[in-house]
Parts: structure tokens; sequence; C-alpha cells
């Protein structure tokens, strides 16, 4: 819990600092790729999230690989700091949490949507703008196979699930039979 506040700190102090679409975008890739060096070797890691290695050996490590991949300012000026508070160990969940809040900042809501097979670029592009007049702000989607559902889609929205596949409403047809069956063997006298 504490650990997720921590992290949860630093992604928002962090996305208060971008301007822009290309900012966030160019900082999180960065942010992903400079985990990638240090997820590379087991040692390293270790010894840049703990004392093992001094202030200035970590700063240098960061100049040199910063040298490699040329950060923009912000993600270099992040880094050093995640690095010289010795927060280092959260960068995974900070790096994890930066969509949700550059999400949350520009009020884009981003669904989960299930389909057979995957959607045509035209087609998600209608069903993108249908969705933002239908909840009156910026949506982004996440596509997701699911060949249970035979044809048509699946929106989830948070915990909420709207159904528009042939599975949903063959399911819809089963329930309104048996409860037509039930209520006429209720009406004709009969037992359930």
């Amino acid at each position: 819990m504490k650990e997720s506040s921590i992290a949860k700190r630093y992604a928002e102090g962090l996305i208060k600092t971008l301007a822009s679409e290309n900012e966030y975008l160019t900082t999180k890739r960065e942010l992903e790729e400079f985990l990638n060096v240090l997820n590379s070797i087991a040692e390293f890691r270790a010894g840049m999230e703990t004392l093992l290695f001094s202030k200035s050996q970590k700063k240098e490590i960061l100049n040199s690989i910063h040298q490699k991949i040329t950060f923009n300012k912000k993600t270099y000026q992040f880094l050093l700091t995640v690095l010289e508070e010795n927060r280092l160990i959260y960068l995974d969940t900070i790096i994890q949490l930066l969509e949700k809040l550059w999400f949350e900042k520009t009020g884009i809501e981003k669904l989960h949507v299930f389909s057979a097979i995957p959607l045509s670029a035209e087609l998600e592009k209608q069903l993108i703008r249908n969705l933002e007049t239908a909840f009156n702000k910026k949506i982004v989607i996440e596509q997701e196979i699911a060949p249970s559902l035979i044809a048509g889609i699946k929106i989830q929205r948070g915990l909420v699930f709207y159904d528009f596949s042939i599975e949903g409403n063959l399911k819809k047809l089963k329930e309104a039979l048996l409860a037509d069956e039930f209520l006429t063997e209720v009406s004709a006298g009969g037992e359930h």
C-alpha cells in the first residue's frame, strides 16, 4: 500500500510537468527504454535500486545511458530525481500508472473492446466516434480478440459491460424464453 502511494506521487508529479500528448508519449517510451536497460542485468538493477552504488556512481551510469538513448530533458530530470531519492525500485509501478493518470489529466477514457475478429481501421474509427458521442468525451479503445463472441462486440467501461454480440443476444433470448416459460407455467397453475 505504501509502495503504491509513493509510486503514485512520483507518477502524478511527472504527469503535472507534461504539456502535450507527444511529450507524454516520448517520456513514457524513454522510461520504458531505461527500464529495459535496467532489467537486462539483475545485478545492475540491484545496484541501481539499493545503496550498493553511490549516488555519484548512479548519476554517472545514468549519464552514460543518456548518451546512448538520449532522453528528453523531463525524462532525464525525472530519472535523476528518482535515483537521488533512492526510489528507482518504484519505476515499474510509476510507468504502469502513467497512462491512467495522463488520461485523467486530459479527460480521455479508455474502454476495452472484445470482438471475435480484429476490427478494421474504418470500423474502429466509427466505433470511437460513436462512443465519443455517446459518452461526450475523448475515447481510446484497447481491443482484445474473444472468439467465443462469434460476431459483434462487448465493450467494458470500468466494471460495466455493454454486450452487442450474438452470444449476448442469444443469452438474452434464452433468458426471455425461460422467463416466458416460467410465467406460462405459473399462470397455468403449474409448479416450477
